[in-house]
């Protein structure tokens, strides 16, 4: 159904293609590839404010090469700047090496490790993709000099703790302190460092905390943020088509608390263990998760099929539901470039 990232701006973005990002990524360049809590979109003019997670990339990335006892890769970096710097924009597989034992997860070419490194560390960036294939290049030649020469912006650790930990509640919408995805990444998952910033967060008014009727917790939104939570409905008639691992699912524990939506991405479990299916997409109407269903693979131009469509016990199937839903659904069906919906799938919805 496309790439994450992809299926996270359709749900937000009227009439987004992603032709659109390609554009600010790769033409444009006011976004950039980058690292946050896993490999990430990041404003361009944001790099130095990354430096240190950066250089904690870096630090997380050796030790996970020596590990590896992937050590020889190191003596290979000067080799590739210079195969960059003589033939252009490289991907890994245009780089010949020889392999290296990555052992299950990690690298089989010395390319692709090295590769990696030098992204991790900031010496280069990604140029361009073809289809998952990244295409690297030196970050001096995609950052402008006054960006990629700037200065770590923060005088301290505290300062830049402050500035993360807000960036990541922001990144999800309201959030706790609570292990769990959410703080997955550099600094973050460290919970008494946690507890400290958020106490300091807290005594300086940057964060307020909030409350979810019925449930025993206490959540966090930015102070800045409230006028988004107080403000105008801005419900346009349609439910959303949620990514598996959008930003506002990421703690699926929160989730379960908050909507009493149990979701688990069954990609990655044998099918006999699975409740719903392979590729199962939660479905938002206002300010419910209301249902989840399993596409079926689609041609371009072909309508969009519907394997199964599972609704939540607690729904209410009136007129304006299904109004929402069939919206959704066409323009879900509109991002991926399908012919519509598929009648007989809009019948298994509402049978």
């Amino acid at each position: 159904m496309g790439r994450n990232h992809d299926l996270v701006f359709q749900s937000r973005i009227s009439g987004y293609n992603s032709g659109l990002l390609n554009d600010l990524l790769y033409g444009e360049r006011s976004l950039i590839d980058s690292w946050d809590k896993e490999m990430s979109i990041c404003l361009t003019t944001d790099i130095p404010y990354f430096t240190r997670i950066r250089e904690s990339r870096e630090r997380s990335s050796r030790k996970v090469l020596e590990h590896r006892g992937q050590t020889e890769i190191f003596s290979y970096l000067p080799q590739i700047i210079d195969e960059i710097k003589n033939r252009g924009p490289l991907a890994a597989r245009e780089i010949k090496l020889g392999p290296c034992n990555g052992g299950r997860w990690g690298h089989r070419q010395i390319s692709g490790a090295a590769l990696d490194y030098l992204y991790s560390s900031g010496a280069l960036g990604i140029h361009s993709k073809k289809n998952v294939h990244k295409v690297y290049d030196l970050a001096a030649n995609l950052l402008p000099k006054k960006i990629l020469n700037a200065e770590d912006p923060f005088e301290n650790d505290e300062d830049f703790f402050e500035w993360y930990f807000l960036r990541r509640i922001g990144s999800i919408g309201v959030h706790w302190l609570r292990n769990g995805s959410g703080w997955l990444g550099h600094y973050l998952e460290d919970a008494k460092l946690r507890s400290n910033v958020f106490g300091k967060l807290e005594e300086k008014k940057l964060i307020v905390p909030i409350a979810v009727p019925e449930i025993g917790e206490t959540f966090y939104i930015r102070r800045r943020d409230l006028s988004l939570l107080n403000g105008q409905d801005c419900y346009d008639g349609a439910a959303r088509i949620l990514a598996p691992l959008d930003n506002m699912l990421w703690d699926r524990l929160m989730v379960k608390k908050i909507f009493d939506f149990e979701y688990s991405w069954e990609v990655y479990v044998p099918q006999a263990k699975r409740k719903y299916g392979y590729y199962v997409l939660p479905v938002l109407y206002k300010n419910s998760l209301i249902a989840r269903f399993e596409p079926v693979k689609y041609g371009e131009g072909r309508p969009l099929e519907i394997n199964a469509w599972w609704w939540e016990g607690g729904a209410k199937i009136d007129p304006e539901i299904k109004e929402a839903v069939f919206k959704g659904m066409q323009n879900f069906a509109a991002y991926l470039g399908a012919g519509g919906t598929d009648k007989k799938s809009m019948q298994k919805i509402f049978k």
